[in-house]
């Protein structure tokens, strides 16, 4: 029988899954505490979190979760020895830059899967996804995007009015001689 502690990390566990459903596992063993709170400190800034896990109650948490329940999550080899859950809002990428960041200089630090948007994701996916432009930079490549032909259309425009103007006023001084 599962003791109350043992449930309410489930609960715990189950809410953050809840409240930000996209997530990264890592290995931190042999990271030093000081190493695990700077990487916390700038994960904080980008809006995610840390938190270290117990892996067969992160399983069922997952299991548990409305928004993880149906996929039918299985890490298989990942999912071995001492893993961090990195929760995300809506920029995985953003979180998964650091991560790649960190663990360049951190050999210790090893990216193992992920989840983003209803698919799991191995350690080289959460690699690719920390190449992905964040959610800002996205915003503004569609607004420039948008913006281009909209100028482009208001230019051609005023060179037809200016056009139009000029041929107006051809003929009105061709009238006036």
């Amino acid at each position: 029988m599962p003791s109350q502690e043992k449930i309410e990390a489930v609960a715990e566990l189950k809410g953050r899954l809840e409240k930000r459903s996209d997530f990264i596992l890592a290995s931190y063993s042999g990271l030093t505490v000081e190493e695990i709170t700077n990487l916390r400190a700038k994960l904080r800034k980008e809006g995610s979190e840390m938190k270290v896990i117990k892996n067969n109650l992160f399983l069922l948490a997952l299991k548990e979760s409305e928004k993880h329940k149906d996929k039918n999550i299985a890490f298989g080899s990942e999912y071995k020895g001492p893993l961090a859950a990195i929760f995300a809002d809506a920029n995985l990428p953003s979180a998964a830059k650091i991560l790649k960041e960190f663990a360049k200089t951190n050999k210790n630090l090893i990216l193992k899967a992920g989840y983003l948007d209803g698919s799991v994701l191995n350690g080289e996916d959460v690699e690719a996804i920390a190449g992905l432009p964040s959610r800002e930079q996205l915003l503004a490549q569609i607004a420039g995007g948008i913006n281009g032909p909209a100028r482009s259309i208001a230019s051609g425009l005023n060179q037809i009015i200016a056009g139009l103007a000029r041929a107006i006023q051809a003929a009105a001084e061709k009238n006036n001689q």
